[in-house]
Order: C-alpha cells, then structure tokens, then sequence
C-alpha cells in the first residue's frame, strides 16, 4: 500500500484559514503544498516509515504519456505520522507569512509600522510559530515513545 500525498495536504488545508490559497491555479497550489511537504519530510527525522521512499508528482505537461502522476509516499503511513507532517507543513505555512511580515518591516519606517496592525499581526504571528515549534517537538517526541517502545 502506499500513501498519496493529497491526504497530508487535506489535513493541512482543513488546519489553516487562508484563503490567499484560492488565489493560485491549481497546479501552483499543488507546488505550493509540495514545497511545505518536502520541508516537512526534512523536519520528521524520527518516522520509522521512510519517508524518502516515494514517488513525485508528475504534471501532464512534464509527463512524456500526458498522464498526471499523483505524488505518494510508497509506504503507508499511520494517521498520526500524516498528522505530524500536516503540522510541520502548518509550520513552514506561518513562517512564510512572517517573514513576508517582516521584509513589510523593513520597508516601513518604525512608526509606520508601528501605526498599523501590522506590527501586532507579526507579533502574535512569531508567538503562535513559537507555540506550534513546541507542539510539533511534542507530537514527534510521542509519536517517538509510542513507537519505538511498542518495538
């Protein structure tokens, strides 16, 4: 069995309020989401699956047969490493927001800046990027426990 990659992006689309996602075509959503999901792969060190054991999407542009290849992983993974990998995409998702937040800053004069909701935004957005570093060390330091200790 294997696991597509369309389910991790569920997840992770079904945990993020962003509609700035609606802007893109399709297949610049998909690389959008592919990029998250590769940073991700390189976050879960700790997956007993091996998560470089895969197939990449294939557009039918880039296909030589014009078939759309769906990316998966060829193993399958348990929901709990799907959902660890979601959050770590949610993570890359928020730091991208940020730092677009911040070159905002460096364009702006401090009390621009400072007079627009732009600066609290970046404030509550780096202590929620904080938040969600702990709750992914936590998720994988579990999943870690549970897993290797059923071994």
């Amino acid at each position: 069995m294997s696991s597509l990659y369309s389910e991790i992006y569920n997840m992770f689309l079904s945990d993020i309020k962003d509609d700035s996602l609606l802007d893109f075509t399709e297949s610049e959503r998909d690389d959008i989401l592919h990029g998250l999901l590769l940073k991700a792969i390189t976050r879960f060190k700790a997956c007993e699956k091996d998560l470089n054991d895969r197939v990449e999407p294939v557009s039918e542009d880039e296909s030589e047969t014009g078939e759309v290849i769906e990316g998966k992983f060829n193993e399958t993974l348990t929901e709990e490493e799907k959902l660890i990998l979601a959050t770590i995409m949610r993570k890359y998702w928020l730091n991208d927001k940020i730092y677009n937040l911040e070159l905002l800053q460096q364009r702006m004069t401090t009390k621009d800046f400072k007079l627009t909701s732009q600066a609290e935004h970046l404030l509550r957005l780096t202590v929620l990027a904080q938040e969600l570093d702990k709750e992914i060390s936590r998720m994988i330091v579990d999943y870690t426990l549970y897993t290797y200790g059923d071994s």
